[in-house]
């Protein structure tokens, strides 16, 4: 019988998570693993000319609404959007969840990610999981992967049978869908995941760069 792992997906903001590793997430769910999906910001998100582009409101109830379609726990730390810190405050409120939850394996964003609380939630999840054995960072999503370092696609996941889900996971988040233009942001995601899938002869994929990876030959 399998030994169900405790898996903790993070990110920045609310969608994170579903737009980059929500088919290994759901794939965990499936597989009768315990997914903590974290989400460091509050996620409401104002433009700098006071436009607002999600309110508080709506930032809650898509997380949760994409959280549930994945099968995952959601856990929102509050932090202030774009303003995600670095700090002994961050750090320990990720090892709290580490250890309340035994957590072995972490997935977040890529340590050369562009935008500012992606790279900063990374850095805390770092610090905070020393002693967690298994940990890959995700493929970022443009414009945030938009780097001066080339993101290293070095482990994929097979997300064949969990792909629908993580579409429909990410539609929840409407307000960031409609942000970035609904046919152009859902069709760039399906032909990431045929073409990460194409690199591993299967139908749609997602793929890591891994920080640190434990083989077991049990």
């Amino acid at each position: 019988m399998k030994h169900a792992r405790n898996i903790l997906a993070v990110g920045a903001h609310a969608d994170d998570v579903e737009i980059n590793c929500g088919g290994t997430v759901a794939k965990h769910v499936e597989e009768g693993d315990n997914v903590i999906l974290l989400v460091m910001a509050e996620s409401s998100y104002s433009s700098y000319d006071g436009s607002i582009l999600r309110s508080r409101d709506e930032a809650i109830s898509e997380g949760k609404r994409g959280a549930d379609i994945l099968g995952a726990k959601l856990i929102n730390l509050g932090f202030k959007n774009k303003d995600v810190p670095y700090s002994s405050e961050s750090v320990e409120a990720i090892n709290r969840i580490i250890d309340d939850y035994d957590i072995d394996t972490i997935y977040t964003h890529w340590s050369y990610d562009s935008h500012q609380d992606h790279m900063r939630t990374t850095q805390s999840v770092i610090s905070a999981a020393r002693y967690v054995s298994n940990i890959l960072m995700y493929e970022p999503e443009y414009p945030a992967g938009r780097s001066y370092v080339g993101f290293r696609n070095q482990y994929y996941v097979n997300i064949t049978s969990t792909f629908d889900k993580k579409i429909k996971a990410i539609r929840q988040h409407e307000s960031q869908v409609k942000k970035y233009g609904e046919d152009i942001f859902i069709n760039a995601l399906k032909a990431k995941a045929i073409h990460r899938g194409y690199e591993v002869q299967c139908s749609y994929a997602e793929c890591f760069e891994v920080l640190r990876l434990m083989g077991d030959f049990e």
